[in-house]
């Protein structure tokens, strides 16, 4: 069973990527669409693997962590979801989803798509008392949430206190987006924006 894949990107597509390995032989991967962003970057790279095999066929799928492979094969134990719509959930990302099991927010689920109501709420009843992340990944992932929210929060004063003075909001947004991440001070980051501002 195949676990884990190092590869050249051969073919890449929305849902699937074609890789080839170092043996000549190529691979077909089902993924999610963050997965594909980020290996619209990469040319060589890994990917976490689950290897499904039925009477009928085998099929590889592709995580960019090991926590998104166990989500994903939590996500698939449940009736009324098959692997293309685990893989849509895992588009809403691992640390929001966490943040949703915890603030009770059912209705979070069916912002994926081809998840309806009635199955955002039955995904939420079966994983929510689950273990099947570990204590310290549940922590690292409770950090990271706090560290997006801190982020958010200072580049909204930023962009309110920019605006203030007649700066375009569209355009510190877009500078914003690409801030190198060795900024971490509010006045440092208001200096590389106005630098950069055309």
């Amino acid at each position: 069973m195949i676990s884990y894949l190092s590869w050249k990107v051969i073919d890449l597509d929305s849902w699937k990527c074609t890789i080839l390995l170092n043996t000549w032989i190529w691979y077909e991967i089902n993924i999610n669409d963050i997965t594909y962003s980020k290996l619209l970057l990469w040319e060589n790279n890994s990917l976490y693997i689950f290897h499904n095999i039925t009477e009928n066929s085998q099929s590889l799928y592709g995580f960019l962590t090991k926590e998104e492979k166990n989500m994903f094969l939590e996500f698939t134990k449940v009736s009324w979801v098959w692997w293309r719509s685990g893989l849509n959930l895992l588009d809403l990302w691992i640390w929001n989803i966490i943040n949703a099991v915890i603030n009770d927010d059912v209705a979070f689920f069916a912002q994926a798509k081809w998840i309806w109501k009635k199955t955002a709420e039955k995904i939420f009843l079966e994983i929510k008392d689950k273990d099947f992340i570990n204590n310290s990944t549940k922590n690292n992932l409770v950090t990271e949430v706090n560290t997006k929210i801190q982020k958010d929060n200072k580049e909204k004063q930023i962009k309110a206190s920019l605006v203030s003075i007649w700066y375009d909001s569209f355009i510190i947004d877009d500078i914003l987006k690409n801030l190198p991440h060795d900024l971490n001070e509010i006045w440092e980051i208001i200096q590389y924006v106005v630098k950069n501002i055309k």
